[in-house]
């Protein structure tokens, strides 16, 4: 159908403005938007005093008890606020609503009805009047699933954009505090915020991240944030490690905001994502920050314990025991497997294999079910498979351990790169073992992930800072949990405007 107005040249232009004759503005919108094609669009025809009027709209968007109480109001307004009309009048006389839009071109006002609010034509008035009387589907803010904690906020955001900001407003009552929107999509047309502090958030970021968003050339985004991110961030697709953050939680987006990082969210999605981050910005949990100074330092360090032994731990098993190194008695349960008709490497292998299909088994099972499968996959077939004597004992305390070391991530994208390397590592391994040259296979599997994480960056941030290059300072904040009282400089990483988190003016 828009082929053809495309063809027609002038006469498509003339009828996309919106004309003083309502019958020729219905005729377009209707055989626009497909009326009485699509069961959800509404066209109400009647009469303001002399004039004739008509509300267009889809019905699953409106708030009719809103859209009642508007008409209401027109019916009740004296009938020479029509005579002659005129766009003013309508809107200082007769629309007793809020938020009210004037649109003059035919294109727009559809749009405009597509993404929800009620156009309002009247005969003779060379406007449509675009009320926002939506109401989304939502759901009530809940605690994230990913992103636990037992003390401090359990709200987290939602599929509705416009709840978003204000969770985010709610934090943050800042004047500098810019939401910038955007549509992006040619058939989706979805709705997407960018979010930073004006005095504080590096000119540079928002103007790369406003950029990108204006370069999007696609026709849906209906994957929402995951599609939305591989848009806008630039990285070869054989990099497992992310480049953005995601969140789910208001404090958390709140806090990145101040220390100058840019956010971006698009509706339909809970998640906010983060713009620039480092190695280190998947290693910092916001549970660290509602626990004691001593307590949120060593549970830091049981995420990166539990992060590096998921990342080399069955690996390095592997290697010392194809190495021939062995321990004391003491180490012997650990270090000397049973079981010799099957090689370590394929029992380690099948076990990595076995972890996998059990977690999608999981996610993917009904909630009744859920338990039971855990039970059965877990518990009673690893029971099953050690005393029938197919894989060791040893090995399975290893994979288990590096598999629940994965999940200590705060970000699920960072564990599963984790997750990748280790398979790496592990295959790496496995090539050594074969050509008789074991160390040299896991030092290759170990140096192929430190040059792919040189050289990424995030936005031109290196991805290793504050370790390359090297900044002590910020390199103790990231491995010690810093007092928050003690937090008067904000973290270099964002190159922020203001520098400190002191307020410049005199205390009152």
């Amino acid at each position: 159908m828009e082929v053809q107005y495309h063809v027609r040249g002038k006469a498509r232009a003339a009828r996309e403005a919106v004309s003083a004759d309502l019958e020729e503005n219905l005729h377009w919108l209707k055989d626009y938007l497909g009326y009485k094609e699509t069961f959800d669009l509404i066209v109400r025809e009647f009469r303001l005093g002399a004039r004739r009027a008509a509300l267009v709209y889809l019905d699953s968007f409106v708030d009719q008890t809103v859209l009642t109480l508007v008409l209401e109001q027109l019916f009740r307004a004296p009938d020479r606020a029509l005579d002659p009309p005129s766009l003013r009048e309508l809107l200082s006389e007769r629309v007793p609503y809020i938020e009210v839009t004037p649109e003059d071109e035919l294109k727009t006002t559809a749009d405009q009805i597509l993404a929800g609010p009620v156009a309002l034509l009247v005969d003779g008035v060379r406007h449509a009047i675009v009320l926002d009387v939506r109401q989304y589907p939502d759901r009530n803010p809940s605690e994230p699933s990913i992103e636990r904690v037992l003390r401090g906020p359990h709200d987290g955001f939602v599929e509705t954009l416009i709840f978003n900001t204000v969770l985010i407003r709610r934090r943050l009552r800042d004047p500098n505090l810019r939401i910038e929107m955007f549509e992006v999509g040619r058939r989706s047309k979805s709705d997407l915020a960018l979010i930073y502090l004006k005095d504080v958030a590096n000119p540079f970021f928002v103007r790369e991240v406003r950029r990108r968003i204006e370069a999007i050339d696609v026709d849906a985004l209906t994957m929402s944030e995951k599609a939305l991110e591989e848009w806008l961030i630039k990285k070869p697709w054989w990099n497992p490690f992310p480049v953005s953050r995601f969140t789910e939680r208001p404090d958390v987006a709140a806090e990145h905001l101040t220390e100058g990082h840019v956010l971006v969210m698009i509706d339909t999605s809970p998640n906010a994502l983060i713009f620039p981050v480092s190695f280190f910005s998947f290693l910092q949990s916001v549970e660290e920050y509602h626990e004691g100074i001593v307590v949120g330092t060593y549970l830091k360090w049981v995420r990166f314990l539990g992060l590096i032994f998921s990342w080399i731990g069955p690996p390095l098993w592997l290697a010392l025991l194809a190495a021939g190194v062995h321990f004391g008695d003491g180490w012997a349960v650990l270090t000397r497997p049973q079981v010799h008709q099957i090689p370590l490497f394929w029992q380690v292998a099948g076990l990595e294999f076995g972890v996998d299909l059990l977690r999608l088994a999981l996610t993917f099972s009904p909630d009744p079910l859920t338990q039971a499968m855990g039970f059965f996959g877990a518990i009673l077939l690893g029971d099953i498979a050690v005393k029938a004597g197919l894989i060791d004992a040893e090995a399975m305390v290893y994979v288990t351990v590096a598999a629940v070391g994965t999940f200590a991530a705060p970000d699920i994208d960072f564990g599963m790169a984790v997750r990748v390397m280790r398979l790496v590592l592990l295959g790496f391994t496995g090539l050594g073992i074969a050509a008789h040259a074991v160390w040299a296979g896991f030092a290759a599997g170990l140096l192929l992930p430190f040059i792919m994480l040189v050289r990424t960056t995030s936005f031109e941030i290196p991805y290793l800072w504050p370790l390359l290059p090297l900044h002590l300072s910020e390199l103790a904040a990231a491995l010690v949990r810093k007092p928050l009282n003690w937090k008067y400089m904000r973290p270099s990483l964002t190159l922020p405007q203001d520098r400190t988190h002191r307020w410049p003016g005199p205390r009152e």
